[in-house]
């Protein structure tokens, strides 16, 4: 396993993958039904829906409707990113229904293991892994240092959500960075639109920030940093094609003297990290582990 991924979910995943026959009995769903779906379409083909399992309102029961294999399987059970897996076309087209009764006590982790073996078993899939060269990125601290302010958010305090009429207002500190309220708890807030894409935070650290790098550009990024801790920042980028995860815009503050965020013009995400964040990332050629799947059934094995 490749040590300069550095990606512990990778490492993870395939040896669930690789010691299939070795994972622990006792992490499969008592009563499972997969099929399947009738549902409607939605708007992103295959994305469907998924609601319960653990950390949820409902943990004792996990219920996905009108969605892909490939969301299922990859997204949901793996939690991997596009360039970690090579599988069929029709996977992203044929569309399944899942419910499930999860088990008292079980972790989100576990969670994770029992629907990788419901899918494994019921859809017949077998697989293998191997290395590709692809396209990645270091991500390093250009000359001169960050731009961005280490946290020094309260983890006890309350979160405050976004403002009257469901926009948030960013207020900015004398050195111009923006400000979340103070007195909020760790808070992250991110809005997509038109493709331009908007993330502010005071709690992030450069763990989190590569990995939503990596989704964004669907390339390895790697931390070179040696940023510790967790960091307060806006990152303001062009990202076409970028969905909204709040329901609410970006604005600026109203407040004498604050210049208004401008949404109408974003700069590309490598420009924007280096202006605003004070980081670059740097192109290479590099190796990386990715899941084939060699075989897997359209049909699920009756319930």
């Amino acid at each position: 396993m490749l040590r300069t991924m550095r990606l512990a979910a990778c490492l993870s995943v395939v040896s669930f993958w690789v010691n299939a026959q070795s994972v622990d009995a006792r992490l499969t769903f008592e009563v499972a039904s997969v099929k399947p779906s009738e549902a409607p379409e939605g708007p992103i083909p295959g994305f469907g829906r998924a609601i319960g399992g653990p950390g949820s309102n409902s943990p004792g029961q996990f219920t996905s409707t009108g969605m892909s294999l490939r969301r299922l399987l990859f997204q949901i059970a793996y939690n991997f990113k596009d360039y970690q897996y090579a599988a069929p076309a029709w996977m992203d087209k044929e569309r399944y229904d899942v419910v499930a009764k999860v088990p008292p006590g079980i972790t989100r982790d576990q969670f994770r293991v029992m629907l990788q073996n419901l899918l494994i078993d019921r859809f017949k899939i077998t697989s293998h892994h191997e290395q590709r060269e692809v396209t990645m990125y270091d991500l390093v601290v250009v000359k001169g240092g960050p731009k961005m302010k280490p946290s020094t958010v309260d983890p006890k305090a309350a979160l405050a959500g976004p403002g009257p009429g469901g926009s948030l207002h960013l207020e900015r500190d004398a050195d111009g960075f923006p400000a979340i309220p103070a007195g909020s708890g760790p808070m992250t807030l991110g809005t997509g639109a038109n493709g331009q894409s908007v993330l502010v935070t005071n709690k992030y650290s450069m763990e989190q920030l590569v990995d939503q790098l990596s989704r964004n550009l669907n390339q390895p990024v790697i931390d070179r940093t040696e940023l510790k801790g967790d960091w307060a920042f806006l990152l303001h980028y062009a990202a076409a094609g970028s969905a909204p995860n709040r329901n609410w815009t970006a604005a600026s503050s109203d407040a004498p003297g604050v210049s208004p965020l401008d949404i109408d013009v974003a700069p590309t995400l490598f420009a924007a990290l280096q202006s605003q964040l004070g980081l670059k990332l740097e192109q290479r050629k590099g190796p990386v582990d990715v899941l084939v799947i060699d075989h897997a059934e359209k049909t699920p094995i009756e319930n």
